[in-house]
């Protein structure tokens, strides 16, 4: 439910010039079979990176998934809130390889034979010869097996693809009161309990409560008090509980009860806890793949498996070890993912054709957007917090901008792709900053309907490029909160 904004996500393919995906020497060699597990956020960019026209002929792709489509989560929650259909937020991953000669497989992985090199897929465990394999599986809910009662009488959040439907089938059975209680204070249940106030709000009124159970002192606690406070105040204006430092011990089919013993009545429960490891990880682990102590495949900085040369993984899957600067993995957050993608399309092919991969190098932060389920957002960046319609806008903007690279509609004829990168590059060269310091700090903090997000997004893109204007900006920003309060 991170978002960043889709800046230069495919830069560093051209960084070094010495292997290129388009025109790629053509080897007379065996073909290298590669196989895609998994239609996650990276691996849809590998579908595109890797079309027909830009990959070398001698490489086959495969990509096996058990849904036709993948469901872009950063417009899931507006999705619940019903400002989006269904349909806008899924990824089509048929015609993605339809169009990009990519074989694609409808079926559930069952294993994985690292010695023989194949992967057995459905009920009839049918054999998927490999030679290099990527996986991009997500993940699962935390706890949502061990905790009595959370999978029978709560709705999970994941998989995501899933969440809409069950929401949808709850709604059926709403009646005049409800509470709905969100377990998990992290950036999903918060989004997801706004979203779900703006959803049954207008039908309820106040015969609606939403609480949030937070297993922390206090939410977003890496984020600067300015935001924390800000997030409180929004939450506090569509009437959302939060309690703090709670562990739940059982579900049951109108209680939640607490660690401590105390427990909370409920209509609905959203199980929104952080992540575990997809269930494939101990098939993986049977067969050698290295997984962490918590199930998550282990590659180094270049998303390479730990134990074998030829597997990669990307996205929530996974954990990387041996960052730069002795970095830990990044957290499990949309952004990362779609960060990765554009590493792994390149370390991939350069793998195959025995060439130097590349790092990924994720950033230390970005633009955190958040919906508030009623045409609204809050959003983080450089430690202040930024909200209101045009927030929403901005985010809208977004994610449909990282959509719409891979919508049928708008792909280019593969025979036509000069360079099957340089499209992913959102934001291109920066004109010259108009606004002063003090005029962008003006307009960041605005929450009226009037600010056009593309001049706010203009300023915070700035920012990020120029550190002397960031500095004096966010000094002038330090100054209007300060005269606020």
């Amino acid at each position: 439910f991170f978002h960043s904004v889709l800046t230069n996500i495919l830069f560093i393919m051209s960084i070094n010039n010495d292997v290129s995906l388009v025109g790629c020497i053509q080897v007379s060699t065996p073909q290298n079979r590669l196989v895609l597990i998994g239609g996650g956020h990276a691996h849809v960019q590998v579908l595109k990176g890797l079309n027909k026209n830009n990959r070398p002929e001698n490489i086959h792709v495969t990509l096996i998934d058990s849904q036709r489509c993948a469901s872009y989560s950063g417009m899931v929650p507006g999705c619940v809130a019903k400002l989006y259909s269904p349909e806008q937020t899924l990824l089509q991953l048929e015609p993605l390889c339809r169009w990009a000669d990519i074989e694609f497989i409808h079926d559930e992985v069952t294993d994985i034979d690292m010695e023989n090199r194949y992967i057995s897929v459905g009920y009839k465990n049918e054999k998927v010869p490999f030679d290099v394999i990527s996986f991009d599986i997500g993940c699962r809910s935390r706890g949502l097996d061990e905790v009595p009662g959370a999978l029978q009488y709560s709705i999970p959040t994941r998989p995501i693809s899933k969440l809409v439907e069950r929401i949808d089938e709850a709604e059926k059975k709403l009646e005049n009161n409800a509470h709905l209680v969100v377990v998990g204070g992290g950036a999903a249940g918060i989004e997801l309990a706004m979203c779900m106030r703006g959803r049954w709000g207008p039908k309820l009124g106040e015969n609606l409560r939403v609480t949030i159970l937070n297993a922390s002192e206090d939410l977003f606690s890496a984020e600067s008090a300015v935001c924390r406070a800000a997030l409180e105040n929004v939450l506090r204006d569509r009437n959302i509980e939060v309690k703090h430092e709670c562990t739940v011990r059982e579900v049951t089919s109108s209680e939640i009860i607490f660690d401590d013993g105390g427990s909370m009545e409920y209509t609905h429960c959203l199980w929104a806890t952080g992540a575990t490891a997809h269930s494939l990880s101990e098939r993986m682990k049977a067969r050698g793949i290295a997984v962490s102590d918590k199930g998550w495949i282990r590659v180094n900085a270049y998303l390479q498996s730990k134990s074998h040369s030829n597997v990669f993984a990307a996205g929530d899957c996974c954990t990387i070890e041996g960052l730069s600067k002795g970095k830990v993995s990044p957290p499990k957050a949309g952004v990362y993912a779609v960060r990765s993608g554009p590493v792994l399309v390149r370390n991939l092919v350069t793998n195959m054709l025995s060439k130097d991969m590349i790092k990924f190098q994720p950033q230390d932060d970005f633009l955190k957007l958040l919906a508030c389920g009623d045409g609204k957002a809050l959003g983080f960046r450089f430690g202040i917090p930024i909200e209101g319609k045009w927030v929403f806008e901005l985010k809208d903007h977004i994610d449909q901008m990282f959509m719409n690279l891979f919508k049928e509609e708008y792909l280019p004829k593969v025979d036509e792709v000069d360079d099957g990168v340089s499209e992913f590059d959102a934001q291109g060269d920066i004109d010259e900053i108009t606004l002063s310091p003090t005029e962008t700090a003006t307009l960041l903090l605005r929450k009226d309907d009037d600010v056009d997000y593309l001049d706010a997004w203009h300023c915070i893109r700035a920012m990020s490029k120029d550190d002397s204007y960031r500095m004096d900006v966010l000094e002038k920003i330090k100054g209007k909160l300060a005269n606020v309060k």
